[in-house]
């Protein structure tokens, strides 16, 4: 899975993953918009593409793929949304963001990309499936989520309330800060 971003508590800047450290030595981040070295622990952590897409070979991805950051079209037939899937901490007031990228069918792609040049009216209702496999789960891609779509924000995508799944249960009830800290570990290296 590639990763691309970490979010920090405060400012929400885009970032790399903290690079592991040698016991004794403090934790966090190098905050890839400031360059600047944060302590606390990163609260998100994005896919740079949909796994089918980064997966393809680089020549692959030139002649089949179409993408930026919100956006991403495979072989014209499969089409993909940028989203975040947030999990509620239950130790402090913030959310762990997990940037996903969500398969959807070509007509919820293109009244969303309507809606998001237009920055407003009524959003499309939009459900689809995880297009990304995230470390710390077993078995994301392909989960159903419903899209939750704001102009001034990217979608947020929710797992639907019947999922058994452990992301799904995770996203309802929250996470702790011992399990913050095991998912951003094996980013830290």
């Amino acid at each position: 899975m590639p990763v691309t971003t970490v979010r920090k508590t405060t400012a929400r800047k885009t970032a790399t993953p903290a690079k592991a450290r040698k016991s004794g030595e403090r934790s966090g981040f190098r905050c890839g918009s400031c360059g600047e070295w944060h302590e606390e622990l990163a609260t998100d952590i994005g896919c740079g593409l949909p796994d089918a897409v980064f997966e393809l070979s680089y020549l692959d991805r030139y002649r089949r793929a179409r993408y930026n950051q919100d956006f991403c079209t495979l072989d014209g037939k499969r089409w993909f949304i940028r989203c975040v899937l947030p999990v509620p901490f239950t130790y402090r007031d913030d959310y762990f963001g997990w940037g996903v990228w969500v398969e959807v069918t070509q007509q919820q792609h293109d009244q969303y990309l309507v809606f998001f040049e237009e920055s407003g009216g009524t959003p499309p209702v939009v459900q689809g499936t995880v297009a990304n496999q995230l470390k710390g789960y077993r078995a994301t891609q392909g989960l159903s989520v419903r899209l939750d779509m704001d102009p001034d924000r990217r979608p947020l995508a929710y797992l639907l309330p019947t999922s058994r799944h452990a992301l799904a249960r995770e996203q309802r009830k929250g996470m702790d800060a011992e399990r913050h800290h095991a998912l951003i570990r094996p980013f830290a290296g």
